[in-house]
């Protein structure tokens, strides 16, 4: 197996994971090499793969939600292990895929919670705490939901909330879990500009994982590919989000395209097999 080292600076820390692989019992690695990449502050990464190819498992191993099976994570050289958790809930925002919830609280309260490592455990939220999570709000664009009940928002609401929870910690990195899926155009794009805002205007350090190439051709400075048999591959969006590689991690045909309107230049991925064929004239 290859040696490879993972490092992210972020905010002036540095993060590295260092030989960092991973299995479940009496299952086979996971990757079939080392994971290897890097992460300027304010800059995205997003992971990308086929279903199956590890990408949440990724994410969590990073941030020590998981034990790598072999390797370690590393903030400033010193091992995730070692540092308190409070501490490291501090420096790391994880937002997870956004599910119904089944309780009354409101958006408001469910940000608060994200105050959990500044708050004593016998104390109840402070003033600044309320003012940090409305800030939090702010950010994301819903401070006008507030009060809103998490059972009586969209799913897009919902996905924006958890990351404000993250938000009120002042997180050098966040990590996300698929924060589109399951939404619809109009949530997506607000997700992503959100993304987008965080890491260019306040230096977040932003881990994406997405289902979406287009996704991450849109958003990201960098770009992982992880595809079980088909190794990893790690490099600037462009680089590596070529019509030949997508074919051969996900078995598609796509075309790149480039669209130029004034100041605004797009690319994008089109699939080809969903194209109409010309009529013969």
């Amino acid at each position: 197996m290859h040696t490879y080292y993972a490092v992210w600076e972020v905010r002036g820390n540095a993060l590295r994971s260092k030989k960092g692989n991973f299995h479940y019992k009496n299952k086979p690695y996971l990757y079939k090499e080392d994971v290897n990449f890097k992460l300027a502050p304010g800059e995205v990464l997003s992971i990308l793969g086929p279903n199956g190819a590890g990408k949440t498992t990724l994410l969590k191993c990073v941030i020590g939600l998981l034990d790598w099976t072999d390797g370690e994570t590393f903030i400033d050289n010193v091992p995730l292990n070692d540092l308190k958790k409070k501490e490291l809930w501090k420096k790391i925002g994880y937002v997870p895929q956004a599910q119904k919830m089944t309780f009354g609280y409101t958006l408001l309260e469910l940000v608060i919670m994200g105050r959990a490592p500044f708050i004593s455990a016998l104390a109840q939220p402070s003033k600044k705490d309320e003012t940090a999570a409305i800030e939090a709000l702010e950010t994301v664009g819903i401070q006008h939901l507030a009060n809103q009940s998490c059972n009586e928002v969209s799913g897009g609401e919902l996905q924006l909330a958890l990351i404000a929870r993250t938000l009120v910690s002042n997180p050098e990195l966040l990590i996300l879990d698929e924060p589109e899926s399951h939404l619809d155009i109009q949530k997506q794009i607000t997700i992503l500009q959100t993304i987008r805002k965080l890491s260019k205007e306040q230096g977040i350090s932003c881990i994406i994982n997405t289902h979406y190439p287009n996704h991450a051709f849109y958003l990201s400075d960098n770009v992982i590919i992880t595809g079980k048999e088909k190794g990893i591959i790690f490099g600037k969006t462009a680089d590596v989000m070529t019509e030949k590689r997508m074919k051969q991690f996900f078995n598609v045909d796509l075309k790149k395209l480039y669209y130029e309107d004034q100041d605004v230049r797009l690319e994008t991925l089109a699939p080809m097999d969903l194209g109409i064929q010309k009529r013969e004239i």
